[in-house]
């Protein structure tokens, strides 16, 4: 007999990279709470997100549906389906609770069909609310990166990504120079906004689906150590300034490896800052008795490039469109009701199948689901749900889903990856070239909107590598070692593959 799930609590942090989590390998970075929740629920090692970044892959959760061959970074439109649509009408409860800014530009919608909204003011494009709040003199830009990032040998600005950064990081210091505690972190205001809900304000007669966002560990790098002025517990001997932001630029000649490692010493204090609140959240759930009735979903949109080789292959923030490893492969784990605890699951999943498997834990991808017309109003029906339920792998009905996964940014890369190989194909956005008509790769069309907004790392630009990729990931799992001149064949397998994939996407 199935245990019954009642609830769904579906946590996305923003930026989380897998491999900065203990229960992923890692054993440096503290993160006590996630590795609990590993062991007592399932760990995907294999869990990639298709059309990235940030919008995309929301999207692609919301409504069950790929993204990546259809559209980018774009609002939800009202062909778009998605899970809040789907339990309208239906005696469940839904809460968004979020920071996470760009979900929340002009007419984007992703707030759509939520009973209850709480935005917590966030980062990047929404700080710039404050752009005109006086700030404290003693707080400067130029003390809170390095100079190296900003000015050349004479003292001058190198560039405009000189100025942009300096002016990004004197909007977010407007922003921070309010908070008191660690408590006043992002991922600190959400949790604690979660936390009062699940206790305070819902319906504790009614089922429901929460879904907590947050845009940490996502930069501004911030952790409390900063703020506290103590050594970074994971670089004690830094003696530099703090290094908030970096340039949109490559690394190269701009940031100096002893400046990443800092920066990821600060993101991984930021990495356990997030375990000890969602661990806190998680808390709440089990002192409410929801533990053994609600389904607990932990996932992130996507990791960073931060430096050199393994970290992000020479550059720093989200500024290419360059789907490798460090970008694509996301932590997730789950809590489902009446399983076993402590396993891993090594086959590859997407995170539409995240969407599909919240739909199938409320019941709504079974044929009778349909709720028809309600008050003249005809009801979301389910019928282009593309993600795979993930509940019977859980329930060790299948140890099976899916031998490979998509991923990449619309119109700009598309990528294959399974166990063995992984496959990068860079699109040419010339039109006189004979393969962008051929592989349909402007999904708009002539008159359709253009991709300018495709990441929020403001200034970063569209430069693709000119030659495809093919790695091997038995031997090389960060792709740091272009095979595809040396095994064309198995190259040219794979483009087809991909090719044949990315179409079938399209018209199912």
């Amino acid at each position: 007999m199935r245990h019954p799930i009642k609830n769904v609590v579906f946590i996305i942090l923003d930026t989380l990279q897998f491999n900065y989590l203990g229960c992923y390998g890692n054993t440096v970075v503290k993160t006590p709470n996630f590795d609990k929740f590993a062991a007592e629920g399932l760990l995907f090692e294999n869990a990639d997100s298709e059309g990235l970044p940030t919008i995309p892959v929301r999207r692609a959760v919301m409504t069950g549906r790929f993204t990546l061959p259809f559209g980018g970074w774009q609002p939800l439109s009202a062909e778009d389906t998605t899970i809040a649509d789907m339990l309208w009408g239906r005696n469940i409860e839904t809460a968004l609770i979020y920071d996470t800014a760009p979900m929340r530009l002009p007419k984007y919608a992703y707030a759509r069909g939520f009973d209850y909204v709480k935005f917590c003011p966030g980062h990047e494009m929404d700080h710039i609310t404050w752009k005109d709040t006086p700030k404290d003199p003693a707080l400067k830009p130029e003390d809170f990166t390095a100079p190296s990032m900003v000015w050349d040998k004479d003292g001058n600005l190198i560039d405009d990504a000189s100025t942009a950064l300096l002016e990004e990081i004197d909007c977010y210091l407007r922003f921070r120079q309010g908070w008191k505690s660690d408590a006043d972190s992002y991922v600190g205001v959400v949790a604690r906004e979660a936390r009062e809900w699940l206790v305070n304000r819902r319906d504790k007669k009614r089922p429901f689906l929460l879904w907590l966002d947050s845009f940490d560990p996502h930069e501004p790098w911030d952790p409390a150590s900063i703020w506290e002025k103590k050594p970074c517990p994971y670089d004690p001997e830094w003696d530099g300034n703090p290094l908030l932001l970096a340039p949109w630029t490559k690394v190269e000649g701009r940031i100096s490896e002893r400046e990443c490692e800092h920066i990821r010493a600060l993101y991984a204090e930021k990495v356990t800052q997030c375990d000890a609140w969602i661990g806190r959240v998680v808390d709440t759930l089990k002192q409410e008795g929801l533990w053994d009735e609600t389904l607990v979903v932990i996932m992130s949109d996507h990791g960073q490039p931060m430096g050199n080789g393994k970290h992000g292959h020479g550059i720093m923030r989200k500024c290419r469109p360059w789907p490798y490893e460090e970008l694509v492969h996301v932590p997730l784990l789950m809590h489902v009701p009446g399983t076993e605890g402590g396993r891993r699951i090594s086959t590859f999943v997407q995170n539409v199948d995240v969407g599909a498997t919240i739909m199938d834990a409320f019941g709504l991808l079974a044929p009778e689901a349909h709720l028809g017309t309600v008050l003249g109003i005809d009801a979301p029906r389910l019928d282009d749900v593309q993600g795979i339920s993930l509940l019977p792998l859980a329930r060790g009905e299948t140890d099976h889903v899916r031998d490979y996964v998509i991923t990449g940014y619309c119109g700009m890369s598309w990528s294959i990856v399974d166990h063995d190989y992984s496959y990068i194909h860079w699109l040419n956005r010339d039109p006189s070239n004979a393969e962008f008509d051929e592989l349909l790769e402007n999904p708009y069309g002539d008159d359709g909107p253009s991709e300018t907004i495709w990441t929020c790392t403001t200034g970063a630009t569209q430069e693709v590598p000119s030659e495809d990729e093919l790695y091997d990931r038995r031997t090389d799992p960060f792709q740091l070692h272009n095979i595809a001149a040396e095994q064309p064949e198995k190259a040219r397998e794979l483009l087809k593959k991909l090719k044949a994939s990315i179409g079938e996407i399209r018209i199912s």
